[in-house]
């Protein structure tokens, strides 16, 4: 086939049809939302989607993924965040970021608070930006159908310069790839610049693009075992902030923001 048919019938392919029905992606995890006496779910992660994830280093971002994956593997734990995943999912992490030993303490922490091992988690911190992409796709490729939901943390490690437009493009179309290909959700989490709280990089403009959802998390004044998290930029209806507050035993616990807790210090 001539390069010319073959632009031609991906065109064709791409085209939209008016008519034809296309169903919206179920979404596997929601946040709860009052309305009146009753609440609302406001879908924020769908099948064949991305998300990002943003905060200032420390500001509780381990903590609050940590939650986000026991609300997916135990649907009862949490009030705020709600799974819309099948039972019994799979969900997997990449953890290019902390030692073996803080990345097994987070891996405890949540097998203790889902009361699940229903997942995988790996430690990625000694390899290559190339490697890791390999190691992923190699891991989708051997679980396709049993992973609804994989977290990236962090993903500008799976760049060798954040700021190279090129190697940006080609990452952002490779997670969207593997979105769409294995049918997951994908969150990524990236640092914020600490002069305009955006996202570090051209990897962070790029990935705040495509994502469905853009959450961001950070520190809540002067408790430094509290943080706020809010909807930075949603392609649906927005939610309310709410607040994740670490407990003396280190455990997340998600409250609304105008809920008076008290408030450990650890």
């Amino acid at each position: 086939m001539d390069k010319l048919t073959a632009l031609t019938n991906k065109l064709y392919e791409t085209r939209l049809d008016p008519s034809k029905v296309i169903q919206k992606a179920p979404s596997i995890l929601s946040v709860a939302q009052r309305s009146g006496t009753s609440s609302i779910h406001i879908p924020i992660f769908s099948l064949g989607d991305l998300s990002l994830i943003q905060g200032r280093q420390k500001s509780k971002k381990t903590f609050f993924t940590s939650s986000i994956a026991v609300s997916i593997l135990n649907p009862n734990k949490f009030d705020l965040l709600v799974s819309d995943a099948p039972k019994g999912t799979t969900i997997a992490i990449f953890d290019t970021e902390q030692s073996a030993y803080h990345a097994q303490k987070t891996n405890q922490r949540i097998e203790y608070m889902a009361g699940s091992n229903n997942f995988y988690y790996f430690a990625f911190r000694d390899s290559t930006p190339t490697e890791r992409k390999e190691l992923i796709e190699h891991f989708l490729k051997g679980h396709k159908g049993s992973i609804s939901y994989i977290l990236i943390d962090g993903i500008v490690d799976l760049l060798y310069d954040f700021n190279d437009l090129k190697e940006c493009s080609e990452l952002v179309q490779w997670i969207m790839h593997i979105t769409k290909e294995y049918n997951i959700h994908c969150s990524c989490i990236l640092h914020e610049n600490a002069s305009d709280g955006k996202a570090r990089g051209h990897i962070g403009t790029m990935l705040a693009q495509k994502a469905e959802t853009v959450l961001k998390i950070e520190k809540h004044g002067t408790e430094h075992n509290r943080s706020t998290i809010s909807a930075n930029d949603t392609r649906g209806l927005q939610f309310a902030p709410f607040d994740i507050v670490i407990d003396n035993n280190g455990i997340p616990e998600l409250v609304e923001m105008l809920e008076k807790k008290k408030v450990f210090v650890i």
